[in-house]
């Protein structure tokens, strides 16, 4: 019996020793087939606040960050015998609920009757310094957003192609979040696309490769020996285990072969973002099966190109509308200047076309079109009632053009004095790469008479360097922020933050998006100067006429009442 017992802790001595064979870690752990702790050993007190006694028997689960605890136990389930995965970047949780950002490398035990898994877990590198200037990852999928996955996919491509690997980029639809609540109820629906988001991170060419592009669309960059077959098995897999099969899942799928030795690395991130933009638009119905890489880039250059002659043609045969909404003063709701607004005929919106003139680089064709038209629309004030005051978005790339800004000053000299009448709004929706030429362009306009203001604030990373190195009047706080201003601390406390901010530097604040009577109390108290929304007024294609302000007392005396529309 003894002797028995002897041999059994002597084979559990053997199979650690094989399993942590040179591992340089600062934890490390053994699991049972349950994925619950049976050794651990290492800096556990100084990183998790815990003993080894007080994690035996303990689901590993325990100490893994909520947003990790399915990718692990996918990968556990994974692991065949004797396989192994390493580098898996994993968030524990200490006994204090703080994150800790760690690499974790599983090696499963040779026996196939036996399932050991054996962890060496090292310390990674900051959360904070690993997700900056990044957005955080879907909170159900824990999957990246598809602008970050085009960037982080493209450098692994092409790393994988410079190794002499192939890389592919499988699409794959299932039914949207709404019809697998109808299936599932809420709860178990967040269960499934959190085990899909696992089994896409599992398959990818590193963490990062994989992403949630829309409801119910995701995309998933891997090397070519991991067939795309495979993939889709693993998503059908999930389903099974919820009790859908892949019918019931309306799961779809395709497949991009990016390994083509003609096809050149610069096209690659301009592929992959067009064939996501196509996916998420029209899913894969819109794509392919079989297309290579290069059909896709000549159909994506001959759709560019009737883009580009489109897009001149409304901005250069003046076929682009302007509308005007206004911007107010807080304390009285009397109308301080109207931003100028872009709609095109046919009444779509002009985000994703913007987007597209920045990419091809006529962003300034565009910008500079709208900004004649308002200063046709100052002009043909003159002399009317009042003192007409217009804002004109300003794309950062048309702040950067050189051109473009000789061209701008030659239009605004025409207006003489009333060109103090023209605000320029300067938007983030491309970020400023060289701040010290930005700044010189931004002291250039207001020397000129121009007051600036900087767009979208805290909607992106660059918001703070921004206000560090750009003079401008005002800022106008990011709509996402004033929404929920009555409801969260949070969002009261950061615009708080800017408020305090933009005070000590002498700018003015203005808050876009107020809808409700409520928010513009809330943002009075506060004291923003200015606010932007419909609570004072939709984007209208005329501007009617400044009536006459009448105080508070008169109107009382009068019976009317306050109206806003």
């Amino acid at each position: 019996m003894l002797a028995s017992q002897g041999q059994h802790r002597l084979r559990e001595e053997r199979d650690r020793f094989v399993g942590f064979a040179f591992a340089h870690a600062d934890i490390l752990m053994e699991l049972d087939g349950d994925g619950r702790i049976r050794w651990a050993d290492g800096a556990l007190r100084s990183m998790l606040g815990l003993d080894a006694d007080s994690l035996i028997g303990q689901p590993v689960a325990r100490i893994v960050a909520p947003g990790d605890v399915m990718l692990m136990k996918s990968a556990l389930h994974q692991l065949g015998p004797g396989q192994r995965r390493r580098d898996m970047p994993i968030v524990l949780q200490n006994d204090q609920g703080i994150s800790i950002a760690t690499q974790i490398s599983i090696n499963r035990s040779v026996l196939q009757e036996v399932q050991v898994y054996f962890l060496s877990i090292t310390i990674g590198p900051d959360i904070g310094a690993r997700k900056t200037g990044t957005s955080a990852p879907d909170r159900v999928t824990g999957l990246v957003e598809a602008a970050q996955f085009t960037h982080s996919a493209t450098e692994a491509v092409r790393t994988a192609r410079a190794a002499g690997k192939s890389a592919c980029l499988t699409l794959l639809e299932i039914c949207e979040s709404a019809e697998l609540d109808r299936l599932l109820g809420s709860e178990r629906a967040e269960s499934l696309l959190s085990e899909i988001g696992a089994q896409l991170k599992l398959h990818a060419m590193d963490y990062n490769s994989a992403t949630h592009i829309a409801d119910g669309k995701f995309g998933v960059a891997h090397f070519g020996e991991e067939n795309s077959a495979s993939i889709v098995a693993a998503i059908a897999e999930v389903g099974r285990h919820y009790d859908l099969d892949a019918e019931a899942l309306n799961l779809s799928d395709r497949t991009i072969v990016l390994h083509d030795p003609a096809l050149a690395d610069d096209d690659v991130e301009s592929i992959l973002a067009y064939v996501v933009g196509r996916f998420s638009s029209d899913g894969t119905a819109s794509l392919t099966q079989g297309m290579s890489a290069n059909e896709y880039l000549r159909k994506m250059t001959a759709e560019t190109l009737s883009r580009v002659v489109s897009m001149r043609d409304l901005i250069h045969t003046h076929k682009i509308a302007l509308h005007f909404q206004p911007i107010v003063h807080l304390a009285d709701r009397s109308v301080h200047h109207h931003e100028v607004l872009l709609r095109f005929p046919d009444g779509r919106s002009p985000f994703e076309d913007v987007k597209f003139a920045e990419e091809i680089n006529i962003i300034h064709e565009l910008d500079l079109a709208v900004t004649q038209g308002a200063v046709r629309q100052i002009s043909d004030s003159a002399g009317k009632a009042g003192t007409l005051q217009l804002a004109v978005n300003m794309s950062a790339r048309s702040l950067l053009n050189d051109t473009f800004l000789t061209m701008f000053e030659q239009l605004a000299q025409r207006m003489g004095p009333r060109r103090s009448q023209l605000i320029i709004e300067i938007t983030e929706s491309a970020k400023l790469d060289d701040l010290a030429k930005a700044a010189r362009a931004v002291d250039r306009l207001r020397s000129g008479g121009h007051s600036v203001c900087l767009d979208d604030f805290g909607a992106g990373a660059s918001s703070l360097p921004y206000l560090q190195q750009l003079m401008v009047d005002f800022v106008k706080i990011d709509g996402v922020y004033i929404r929920s201003i009555t409801e969260s601390l949070r969002e009261r406390a950061i615009v708080q933050g800017v408020l305090t901010t933009c005070r000590c530097l002498g700018i003015k604040t203005v808050a876009e998006m107020v809808e409700k009577e409520d928010q513009h109390k809330c943002l009075a108290e506060l004291g923003v100067d200015l606010g932007q929304g419909w609570l004072y007024g939709r984007p209208v294609s005329e501007i009617k006429p400044a009536r006459p302000q009448v105080n508070a007392k008169a109107r009382r005396r009068s019976g009317t009442q306050d109206q806003w529309s």
